[in-house]
């Protein structure tokens, strides 16, 4: 008995192998589709729409604005939001009105009378209600207003995640979905989701791939440890790290998992 569940195990993970290996893009479909989340999606959405072409890659940093020579475009990291963004709706109202809500406080920022330079346009016509929150997520994690609490050992996972550079290999507050050549899903996972989930199972396997750059359950699997070895960017291994910082690190990827990636929640003023 024990040898035919054998063979039918080794049957069903041969024709596993067949169609990952015959069908990638299919597989690398699914996997974008079934790992999605608001962050990804909104990237995604804010590149097409042309939203870093203006206020730089990531919204890191924003284009000279000729109707002012002696300012840029604002950065989605920049102070002047603060003094507007107090809510999600706000963040709404200025994709869906462009400078409309800031001609409405008076604020030359957003452009007024006598303005010759790049407006922020209004998008209300284009996006529905998902593709619409999928935006508010992801300025609000790019923007750095969606933050862990002070003090926690949330908030120091996430400084030592920008310490070690994790985020350019893992997305923007571990997003993922950056491109993996080789790899079984063909991107690189997240920090929580469905593919942190596959990934990781508990916190003994999370400190393993930090700690090693891989888990037993995985480089011993026969179809698992192919796409291991052939996928181009490889996990590197923070042997050095001391068990505190894996239990913030932990503590980080499990508050992502509960904000939604820290696109959930109120902003903190």
């Amino acid at each position: 008995m024990k040898s035919i569940k054998m063979r039918y195990l080794l049957g069903a993970l041969a024709l596993a192998l067949i169609l990952a290996l015959a069908s990638p893009a299919i597989i690398h479909g699914f996997w974008k589709v079934r790992s999605s989340n608001p962050v990804r999606r909104g990237i995604v959405s804010a590149r097409e729409l042309g939203c870093f072409r203006c206020h730089g890659a990531l919204g890191q940093g924003g284009v000279p604005d000729p109707g002012k020579p002696d300012e840029n475009i604002p950065a989605w990291n920049g102070g002047v939001w603060m003094m507007y963004v107090k809510n999600d709706d706000a963040i709404r109202k200025y994709i869906r009105e462009g400078t409309v809500h800031a001609h409405e406080h008076g604020d030359e920022q957003g452009g007024g009378a006598g303005h010759r330079g790049i407006e922020m346009p209004a998008y209300g016509n284009m996006l529905d209600d998902g593709e619409l929150n999928d935006l508010v997520a992801t300025f609000k994690v790019l923007s750095g207003m969606s933050v862990t609490p002070a003090g926690s050992p949330a908030r120091r996972g996430a400084d030592l995640a920008r310490k070690w550079n994790c985020f350019s290999c893992h997305g923007p507050a571990g997003s993922g979905g950056l491109p993996n050549p080789g790899s079984f899903a063909g991107f690189i996972p997240g920090w929580y989701g469905a593919d942190f989930n596959d990934l990781v199972r508990d916190r003994e396997e999370f400190e393993a791939w930090i700690r090693e750059g891989s888990i037993k359950r995985l480089s011993l699997h026969p179809l698992a440890s192919i796409f291991i070895k052939r996928q181009k960017v490889l996990m590197p291994a923070y042997a050095e790290l001391t068990v505190e910082e894996v239990d913030d690190l932990w503590a980080y990827a499990q508050w992502l998992a509960e904000t939604s990636g820290g696109s959930a929640g109120e902003l903190p003023w």
